[in-house]
């Protein structure tokens, strides 16, 4: 999507164009209010952020521990005790001990009784993402996890979870957008059960670099076979890294519990290991005189890029549940496809290379890894266990505010019982945050509006390129904006607004910021009630069907609103 960020203003709105990557960016001038601008709250606030920290408690034996208070938990930021101020529990659809309460969703007045549909608070509702990792997997192992994933979506999924399902295959692709449908899940994994996985044709691969490194002549060429391999299972790990942050970065603005799922043989820590260890043995068999093969093998380490995908989950808010879908055959097959079987060393080598991934993940993120198991029941089970049963604790973060990834531990005081929690989190900045919600919006939508914004979207105007100008409104509520003084005889406030457009073919433009400042009389008060600020936006986009998420935050008070519009461009006349 082709875009870039103009601003310009007038005496009553000010003006933001979304332009081509051809044009320049321009200062923005403030605009002034007309004469009949009213004013708003008169009121200072703080913003402090509450840090949300889920927890689940087990005995030694994995039992789950209710009935907790929140004496019973320590939590630390960087090694700091910080006092807890927010907790409840959560068992099953009720919570204990201050969470938000379930409320009866308000209905219409009929002569004929009516059920009474609950409505779940934002932050009780559960969002699961399953994200398949067909690039690593063979169809069996695969299948045979979709069969226990098919039956936990059926009996798991309760009224207002949502869920999606991702899969990879050196591209990311969202099969299912979050639905609150279990049907559209469990057809959606037999219509993927059907296609084919890169797993095997690496597993070819990998056999015909060991043939390679059997052939060679001596130990410089069997070496530069498994550099060869290594580089190249590196970059797809490096791919595959790079999408499953990117979904998980979409999710960033979601509330709600979220948990993604990940199914895979994939992610090594040391990308190739096992072909150096092969090497080892046949250097022996051959009698070669050999370098230190294992150092060769350490400078293919990816223990940073399995740690970034645990902290980034852990940014977002999302705990990990990962499954190894080789369960007890894993690092088997290597023997059962040769003519000669490798070591022990050589197998038990690919075995640890991604389960000790697996566990990592789960670890950071506070869920759980099943590995080196058959028994994927037992592993969906316990992942809806941790659904069901948890603590949630919040403490008041720091007033700075900047994108900085702070240690997170939570402590049980009962030496008997286990915690399990996120280990990391970013203090996102209010820019950061308001971007990751107003992408939420755009993917997901939000029912969040605290300052009440309405967005009016007019007919779009042709212009160059087969691109279309669709002029916007945005009206705030003046009431719902914050007002301090300003010399003997004036107010000031102000807001930012957040515009994101997402095209027909899913790509999305970057999150564009504009501030805006309001200078008020004092004797401009009486004209408060009822009126609105009118901020008026044009945006440029591609002929077609067009979503547009818009937020919009008061600068002292931090409240916020989003709106969402589906915007068809095409010339109208």
């Amino acid at each position: 999507m082709r875009h870039i960020v103009r601003y310009a203003a007038t005496a009553a709105v000010a003006v933001l164009s979304l332009l081509p990557a051809r044009a320049q960016q321009a200062p923005s001038t403030p605009s002034q209010p007309q004469a009949n601008t009213p004013l708003g709250k008169l009121v200072e606030t703080i913003d402090v952020k509450v840090i949300g920290v889920d927890v689940v408690v087990t005995d030694k034996k994995g039992n789950i521990i209710k009935g907790l208070t929140k004496d019973d938990f320590e939590i630390y930021e960087n090694n700091r005790a910080v006092p807890i101020t927010n907790f409840y529990e959560v068992d099953g659809p009720k919570t204990r001990g201050g969470g938000p309460a379930v409320e009866p969703e308000p209905q219409p007045t009929t002569a004929a009784a009516t059920p009474t549909r609950q409505e779940i608070p934002d932050n009780l509702k559960r969002r699961i993402i399953f994200y398949i990792d067909n690039l690593s997997m063979a169809p069996f192992n695969r299948n045979r996890v979709f069969s226990q994933m098919k039956e936990f979506v059926k009996t798991s999924m309760r009224p207002g979870d949502e869920a999606m399902i991702a899969t990879f295959n050196r591209s990311m692709k969202v099969r299912v957008p979050f639905t609150k449908d279990p049907v559209q899940i469990q057809q959606t994994l037999d219509v993927i059960a059907g296609e084919s996985a890169l797993g095997l044709s690496n597993r070819s691969e990998r056999k015909d670099v060991e043939d390679r490194i059997r052939d060679a002549q001596d130990y410089t060429s069997a070496l530069a076979s498994a550099r060869t391999y290594a580089s190249s299972v590196e970059h797809d790990l490096r791919t595959s890294v790079a999408s499953i942050n990117a979904l998980m970065g979409t999710l960033a603005g979601v509330e709600g519990k979220k948990i993604l799922v990940l199914t895979s043989e994939g992610f090594p820590m040391q990308p190739g290991r096992e072909m150096f260890y092969f090497i080892d043995d046949v250097a022996k068999e051959k009698g070669w005189s050999q370098g230190s093969t294992m150092l060769e093998g350490m400078s293919f380490d990816a223990h940073s890029l399995i740690q970034d995908v645990a902290k980034t989950a852990n940014a977002n808010n999302i705990t990990m549940y990962t499954i190894h879908a080789a369960g007890l055959s894993a690092g088997n097959e290597m023997s059962a496809e040769n003519d000669r079987p490798v070591s022990f060393q050589v197998s038990q080598a690919a075995l640890s290379n991604t389960t000790d991934s697996m566990l990592m993940m789960a670890d950071m993120t506070g869920g759980l890894a099943s590995t080196q198991t058959n028994n994927f029941k037992e592993a969906f089970n316990k992942i809806n266990r941790d659904l069901d049963s948890y603590y949630s604790l919040g403490y008041r973060g720091s007033f700075e505010r900047v994108d900085r990834q702070k240690n997170l531990e939570v402590k049980i005081k009962n030496k008997n019982y286990v915690a399990r929690a996120r280990t990391s989190f970013v203090e996102k900045s209010t820019f950061a945050e308001m971007s990751d919600r107003v992408i939420a919006n755009l993917l997901y939508k939000t029912k969040e509006n605290d300052l009440k914004i309405l967005v009016k979207a007019n007919p779009p105007r042709p212009a160059d390129d087969d691109l279309f100008r669709v002029p916007i409104e945005v009206q705030i509520p003046m009431e719902s904006l914050t007002f301090l003084p300003q010399g003997e005889n004036g107010y000031a406030g102000g807001f930012d607004v957040y515009v994101v457009v997402g095209d027909r073919n899913g790509d999305m433009s970057d999150v564009n910021r504009q501030s805006h400042q309001i200078h008020i009389d004092a004797d401009k008060l009486a004209a408060t009630k009822g009126k609105y600020y009118s901020y008026e936006l044009e945006l440029l986009m591609e002929r077609g069907l067009n979503k547009i998420s818009i937020g919009v935050v008061d600068e002292i008070s931090n409240t916020s609103g989003f709106a969402r519009e589906q915007i068809l461009a095409q010339d109208l006349r």
